[in-house]
């Protein structure tokens, strides 16, 4: 059987999942290219549902000077940087009057035991920083505010 390729959103992050072979298990499964094994429960099994269980990443690339997850896009490019799914901010990087560049990491959002740096969506000023470290957000709620160049 061949591979298959999805494109999953969850809490509006999109992420490419490609699975592998499903008639063996375990099953290689490639989460954004992290790739992960899967054992996948015997069919012939009785008729309890089981759960499948996942394996540690097989590879791990990190990407350069990442030390957390990679960036999520939080805006539309209007300067407004906003939460992309609920959790709490573990630290903030800027404040008011600090200079940005596009795609520089401004504060770091925990959500669901997983590190999430956001990253300004523009070059320019930052003119407010709404949260603090240790805030509970919410999806969409507007955390810092950048004047464009």
């Amino acid at each position: 059987m061949a591979t298959k390729n999805y494109k999953i959103t969850i809490a509006g992050q999109t992420y490419d999942v490609e699975v592998g072979d499903i008639s063996t298990s375990p099953v290689e499964v490639s989460v954004d290219g992290t790739t992960y094994e899967v054992e996948i429960p015997d069919s012939a099994a009785p008729a309890a549902p089981a759960t499948p269980s996942i394996s540690a990443p097989k590879t791990v690339t990190p990407a350069p000077q990442a030390i957390s997850r990679p960036a999520v896009p939080t805006s539309g490019g209007d300067g407004v940087v906003r939460s992309p799914m609920p959790g709490k901010i573990v630290s903030v990087s800027v404040a008011a009057g600090a200079t940005v560049t596009k795609g520089q990491p401004i504060m770091i959002l925990e959500s669901m035991k997983m590190e999430n740096t956001i990253a300004s969506p523009t070059d320019g000023t930052v003119s407010a920083v709404l949260v603090a470290a240790g805030d509970a957000v919410q999806h969409g709620q507007t955390l810092a505010e950048i004047a464009q160049a």
